[in-house]
């Protein structure tokens, strides 16, 4: 025990006094309230914008159009803009009444949340709502609204994100602008309705689309298990069936009650197999064989999605385009030429085309380009991979192989290049490309006749070709991605038709001439090389054909992800 009057126990009761006396004079600091946060509207939307992820939606993450929302609001004062005294306005009625139509123009209406938000809307029109769940509907609307109508306008996915040389950049538009206008507009859907695309395809298609979503819900998906080699006149037990599906898919008129249960393959049901066939890129034989029971057999569902795909591809295409244009579509093997501008509906010009095959590295690549100029009698430049991998093998093993195909060494491809002796060591420099090889003009060069030249990265032009027999095939895929073409002489006339000098006769003596001969159109010619497995034709008929590349797989699987879309 320590006591008092020891010096430890003086100097105790000595720092404790003046630990007492410390306490009783020090200043007490009270502790800090919280900081008031008024409940409204405004403070929600701030807090979810910049939050960036909305909690109720089916694709909550906003990151793509945070920038273009904060403006919106910004401009707007942080203030609702779909509501109006705690009550939703009657402009964010009718754009859930849009955001639930999206299935009709090939979206989809559960991407915008439209069953969601037309709960919400019918809940706080009866009992108003709160200022969180104010700022939460508002903010869903502008953000749904903003998905909807770019998506309308551009697409979903940007072409480049899949390797397409599609530019849809000049198309993008002043978002927070668009939607405040349509917000306050006496008429919203009226706004809405111009951003769709404006060509008569476009239209054939959400018709087609309308039709086979009643296809999908209506027709029973059946199996047909024909033999190898069906022709006219078997019989067999799935041509009841064979002859109902014909019949809703448009290509049998009618189904005759005499002939409805028969087994037998008959007259009429062959010719509405030949309409299927030409429908779908086939051989219109009117047997059915493996190509043609694929078909057959192909989902409704499936054949629903093209049409999908096929909408979403016309969005990537400009606005308008001015004078006379080429569209060159890959899977069905065909180019067509429009005339004045004419917006994908009626072709002026129509042919067979090749483009290349379906293995890597030969595919016909998507892009758009001007067509500058015209050669007679071209050369063909041989790619360096062409050279070494095909040609140098066959020169090493056959000396006369040069002459007998008309190939020449070069140092470069320019008309006026000199000629290099076919000596080993020439040969051998062809494989580090110190020498280039290419093909004199003449009846037997691989570009035909005519070269029709629009500068791209890919080396990629439309030419003439001395195999004509390969048109005849319904599947033509046989190039290393150039595109060859079935009438160049009428494609000639088509580019060249404001050069009223190049008549058809010239165009033809230029073609059988002496040498080359380069031609440079007074006006570009915007060549579009496109990709799309469904088409339809001004009568409204709809064709499918075969997905070569693999490409609606890809776009596919990324309009499976969701929002946000890579841009």
């Amino acid at each position: 025990m320590i006591k008092a009057c020891s010096p430890i126990g003086v100097l105790f009761q000595f720092t404790l006094t003046i630990l007492v006396v410390g306490l009783s004079t020090a200043t007490v600091v009270p502790a800090a309230e919280p900081e008031f946060i008024p409940d409204t509207p405004t403070t929600h939307i701030r807090s979810l914008l910049k939050e960036g992820t909305h909690p109720k939606l089916r694709w909550g993450k906003f990151s793509d159009y945070q920038v273009q929302l904060e403006q919106l609001y910004g401009q707007n004062g942080l203030l609702p803009l779909w509501f109006n005294e705690g009550r939703p306005t009657p402009q964010a009625k009718e754009l859930v009444q849009n955001l639930a139509g999206a299935d009709s123009k090939g979206l989809n209406a559960e991407d915008y949340d439209a069953e969601l938000l037309g709960q919400w809307l019918s809940e706080f029109g009866e009992r108003g709502a709160n200022p969180r769940e104010i700022a939460s509907a508002d903010v869903a609307l502008s953000l749904a609204a903003m998905r909807y109508v770019s998506n309308l306008y551009i697409g979903r996915i940007n072409p480049n994100n899949i390797n397409y040389g599609l530019n849809i950049e000049p198309k993008r538009v002043d978002l927070p602008n668009l939607i405040q206008k349509i917000a306050q507009s006496p008429q919203p859907t009226a706004i809405i309705e111009t951003l769709e695309p404006t060509f008569p395809i476009y239209e054939r298609l959400k018709e087609a689309l309308s039709r086979y979503q009643r296809l999908v819900k209506e027709t029973p998906q059946v199996q047909f298990s024909f033999p190898a080699k069906f022709k006219p006149g078997d019989r067999h037990k799935d041509v009841p069936a064979l002859r109902q599906l014909l019949h809703v898919l448009g290509d049998l008129e009618e189904i005759k009650p005499a002939s409805a249960n028969s087994q037998v393959y008959g007259s009429e049901l062959v010719q509405a197999v030949k309409r299927f066939q030409q429908r779908h890129g086939l051989t219109p034989d009117g047997v059915i064989g493996k190509s043609t029971l694929n078909q057959l057999n192909f989902p409704l569902t499936d054949r629903l999605r093209q049409i999908q795909l096929g909408l979403e591809r016309l969005r990537w295409l400009p606005e308008r385009i001015s004078g006379s244009y080429l569209v060159v579509n890959i899977p069905s093997f065909q180019l067509f030429g429009f005339r004045n501008g004419s917006a994908l509906g009626k072709s002026d010009l129509k042919m067979n085309v090749i483009v290349g095959e379906s293995v890597d590295g030969r595919h016909t690549p998507v892009f758009h380009s001007n067509m500058t100029y015209i050669i007679f009698r071209p050369y063909w430049n041989l790619p360096y991979k062409i050279t070494v991998k095909e040609m140098l093998p066959q020169i090493l093993r056959n000396p006369g192989y040069l002459a007998q195909h008309n190939l020449e060494l070069v140092p470069n491809f320019s008309p006026n290049a000199p000629v290099y002796e076919p000596t080993f060591r020439n040969i051998e420099m062809l494989s580090t490309g110190a020498l280039k090889l290419r093909q004199k003009p003449g009846p037997k060069n691989a570009l035909g006749l005519v070269k029709f030249a629009f500068p791209n990265h890919n080396n990629i032009y439309l030419h003439s070709t001395p195999s004509k027999g390969l048109f005849k095939k319904a599947r033509r895929d046989f190039s290393h991605g150039c595109i060859r073409v079935e009438d160049p002489v009428g494609l000639a006339e088509f580019v060249l038709a404001d050069q009223g000098e190049w008549t058809r006769e010239r165009i033809e003596s230029a073609m059988n001439g002496s040498k080359p001969k380069t031609v440079t159109l007074k006006h570009p010619v915007p060549v579009y090389i496109f990709y799309s497995t469904v088409f339809a034709d001004e009568e409204g008929s709809v064709s499918f054909y075969d997905d070569i590349y693999g490409h609606d797989l890809i776009l596919s699987d990324l309009l499976a992800k969701g929002f946000p879309y890579p841009s």
